[in-house]
C-alpha cells in the first residue's frame, strides 16, 4: 500500500485496535456549511422541542441507527444542551456531528468532554484523531501529551505521535519516533518497521528503505508483509536479483523442519516481475532452478505457464514432461501438457493427456472444457455443423456430456467465461435450450455482455421465444445506441420475423452506412426485401453478399429462396444444395430441395 494511503488509514485502524467501539467516519463538510455554527442553524428548532432530555437522547439514538443522523441531530443536540455534563449525551452528539462533516462543532463538544478529569481512553483517542481529520497537526500532538498525562501505561500511543508526525510531514522526526518503540513494544515492531520502511520509500530514501526492510527481516524473518514489501521495493527499482535473494531466503526459512518443497517465495517474485512486463528476466531466474528440480509443482507449472505466455511452446512443453514425470499422479501437469502440446500442433497428444488429467480429477469443470476446446480443433466441421449431426452421433454425444456436466458444475458459480464456452458449445451442437442459461451468467461480465446477449436472442429465437428474441436485442440496443452489429441484428430479426418491417430497414441501412459492404448487413437487407416481396431487389444485395462469403449456409439459403421466387429453379436448387452441404438447416432446405429436384431431372 503506497504510504500516503496507508497514513490515511493507519490512526482509525489504531483506533479500531483499542476501543470498545469504532471510531464515526469523519466527513469534511463543504466550507460553505462550516461557516455558520451547526450548533446556530439548528438552535430554534431545539426550543420547539417537547420532549425531555432522555426523550430526546433514544429519539436520537434511534434515528442514526435508522440511519437518519441528519433528524437525530436536533434531539441529540436538545439532550446535550439540557444536561452538558452527561457524557453519553455529548458523545452521541459529537458522533453524528462528525458523520454530517461539522467538524468545527464536533470539536467544540469533543473539546469539552477531554477537559474532564475522568474522561475515557476511546474520548481522548476521538478526540485526536478528529483533530487529525481537520489536520491541526500541532494541536493534535499537543492534544497527545495530555492524552498521555491521563493514560500513561498506553505505549500504544507512541505509534499514535509517529503517525501524526508522519501526517504532518516531520518525517525526520517520526523515524526517530518510531524507532524509540521498537524496545518498549516488541508487539508492534512489524506495523513500525512497514511505517518506517514505506515513509522511505514516500521519501525516496531507497538505500534508508532496503536497510530498514532488511533490519525489519532480520529481527522478523518470518515476516510475510514485511518478505513481501521488501520484494515489491527490490522489483520496483528493477534490482531482481535482490528480490530473488530475499524470496530464497523466505523459501530456506519455510523449508526447516519440513519435508514438503515450497518455494512459494520464489514464485512471488517471479510474478511481480513477470508483472512489471520482465518475463525473460523471470524465466532466466527460474529454469536453473527449475532444471536443479528445486522448484515445487506449484512453481514449476508457473515456469511452464510463463513460456507458454512467451510462446515458446517446444520450451513450454518440455517443461510440462518434465514436470509430469515429477509429479505423476497430479492432474494439473497433464492438463497444462495437453493444452500446451495443442497449442504447438499436436491435437492428438494434447487430447490424450487433457484426457488423463480428467481421469485424475473428473469433477474440475476447467478440465472438461478443456477437452471440448481441443475436440473442437480436431472436428471443425462437426462443430460449425453441429446442428447437422445425428441425435446418437458419438461425437456430438460427447460434447453435449461434457459441456453439459461442466455446466452443472459450475451451477450457481460466477464464472462469465466457462459460462460463454458453455454456451457456445451448446449452440454450436444445435441444442439452443441448452446455451440459455450459460448465456445469461456469461452476459454479467462486461466484456461478453455483448456477444453473451446477441447469442442469447440467437438461441431465444431458435426455441420460438421469439419475443424474447427481440426483447434481448432491444436492451442491447438501448446499451450499445448506434452499434452497427447490434443494429444490425435487430434489424434482421424483425425482419426474419416478419414484424416492424419499415424498422428494420432504418435499422438495417443505419448498420450499412457505417460498414456499407459488410455481407452480413448487405444479406440482412436482402432478406428483408424478400419478406417484401421485392426479389428484384432482394437479389442485388445478397449475390453481393454471397460474393463476399461464398461458404456461409445462411446466405446461400436466402439467395436460393429468393432465385426460387423469380423462376430461376435450377439455379436456386444448385445454391440451396450447396447451403445444405455446407451447414445450413436441414429442416428448412431439405423439403424446397426435394420439391425442386423434379425440375433439375
Amino acid at each position: 500500500m503506497p504510504l500516503v494511503q496507508r497514513f490515511q488509514l493507519a490512526i482509525p485502524v489504531l483506533a479500531l485496535c483499542l476501543w470498545t467501539r469504532a471510531v464515526p467516519a469523519v466527513a469534511t463538510k463543504p466550507a460553505a456549511g462550516d461557516s455558520v455554527s451547526y450548533a446556530e442553524e439548528i438552535a430554534r428548532d431545539l426550543q420547539e422541542l417537547p420532549h425531555g432530555v432522555a426523550t430526546s437522547y433514544m429519539i436520537g439514538l434511534t434515528l442514526m441507527e435508522q440511519g437518519d443522523t441528519a433528524g437525530a441531530v436536533p434531539y441529540l443536540a436538545h439532550a446535550h444542551r439540557l444536561s452538558p455534563e452527561v457524557e453519553e449525551f455529548a458523545t452521541a452528539y459529537r458522533d453524528a456531528l462528525i458523520q454530517l462533516g461539522y467538524l468545527r462543532d464536533a470539536l467544540e463538544v469533543s473539546q469539552l468532554l477531554v477537559a474532564r478529569q475522568s474522561v475515557q481512553y476511546e474520548t481522548w483517542l476521538q478526540h485526536v484523531s478528529l483533530l487529525v481529520a481537520m489536520e491541526r497537526y500541532d494541536q493534535a500532538l499537543g492534544a497527545l501529551e495530555a492524552f498521555r498525562l491521563q493514560h500513561p501505561d498506553s505505549l500504544q500511543l507512541g505509534i499514535l505521535q509517529a503517525e501524526i508526525l508522519s501526517r504532518s510531514r516531520r518525517w525526520d522526526d517520526a523515524l526517530s519516533a518510531y524507532r524509540s518503540l521498537l524496545p518498549v513494544l516488541p508487539e508492534e515492531r512489524e506495523h513500525i518497521y512497514m511505517a518506517m520502511a514505506e515513509m522511505a520509500v514516500h521519501l525516496q530514501r531507497h538505500a534508508e528503505a532496503t536497510a530498514i526492510w532488511a533490519e525489519g527481516l532480520t529481527a522478523l524473518p518470518e515476516s510475510r508483509p514485511l518478505r513481501l514489501g521488501a520484494l515489491q521495493h527490490h522489483i520496483a527499482l528493477g534490482r531482481d536479483a535482490a528480490a530473488i535473494t530475499v524470496a530464497m531466503t523466505g523459501d530456506s526459512l519455510s523449508a526447516v523442519g519440513s519435508e514438503v518443497l515450497d518455494t512459494s517465495w520464489v514464485r512471488t517474485a517471479a510474478g511481480l516481475i513477470v508483472g512489471e512486463g520482465r518475463d525473460a528476466v523471470a524465466a532466466g531466474f527460474l529454469q536453473p532452478l527449475f532444471d536443479t528440480e528445486a522448484l515445487d509443482l506449484e512453481t514449476s507449472l508457473f515456469m511452464g505457464r510463463l513460456l507458454a505466455r512467451r510462446g515458446n511452446w517446444p520450451a513450454a512443453v518440455a517443461a510440462l514432461e518434465s514436470t509430469v514425470r515429477r509429479w505423476p499422479e497430479s492432474p494439473l501437469p497433464q492438463l497444462f501438457l495437453g493444452e500446451f502440446m495443442a497449442e504447438a500442433g499436436d491435437l492428438n497428444g494434447g487430447e490424450q493427456h487433457v484426457r488423463r488429467a480428467i481421469e485424475m480429477d473428473p469433477m474440475a469443470p476447467d478440465f472438461l472444457l478443456s477437452l471440448i476446446s481441443i475436440l473442437s480443433k480436431l472436428h471443425p466441421d462437426a462443430f460449425a455443423h453441429g446442428g447437422r449431426l445425428p441425435v446418437d452421433d458419438p461425437l456430438r454425444r460427447e460434447v453435449l456430456a461434457l459441456a453439459g456436466k461442466a455446466q452443472e458444475l459450475l451451477a450457481g458459480d460466477d464464472t462469465p467465461s466457462s459460462h460463454m464456452m458453455i454456451g457456445a458449445t451448446y449452440q454450436a451442437m444445435g441444442e439452443h435450450e441448452g446455451a440459455v442459461s450459460s448465456y445469461l451468467i456469461a452476459a454479467t461480465e462486461p466484456k461478453f455482455r455483448r456477444e453473451a446477449l446477441m447469442n442469447l436472442s440467437l438461441a431465444y429465437d431458435k426455441t420460438g421465444r421469439h419475443d424474447d428474441a427481440r426483447e434481448v436485442l432491444e436492451s442491447l440496443l438501448t446499451e450499445h445506441d448506434g452499434d452497427p452489429v447490434v443494429l444490425n441484428a435487430l434489424g434482421y430479426t424483425l425482419a426474419d420475423q416478419g414484424v416492424q418491417l419499415d424498422r428494420a430497414e432504418r435499422l438495417i441501412r443505419a448498420a450499412l452506412k457505417q460498414d456499407p459492404d459488410n455481407p452480413a448487413y448487405l444479406d440482412s437487407l436482402g432478406w428483408l426485401y424478400y419478406r417484401l416481396g421485392a426479389y428484384a431487389d432482394a437479389i442485388d444485395y445478397l449475390v453481393n453478399a454471397a460474393n463476399t462469403l461464398p461458404e456461409d449456409p445462411e446466405i446461400l439459403e436466402h439467395l436460393g429462396m429468393v432465385l426460387l421466387e423469380l423462376g430461376r429453379h435450377e439455379r436456386a436448387l444448385e445454391i440451396l444444395e450447396r447451403a445444405l452441404l455446407l451447414g445450413g438447416d436441414a429442416a428448412s432446405l431439405q423439403p424446397v430441395i426435394e420439391e425442386l429436384k423434379p425440375v433439375k431431372q
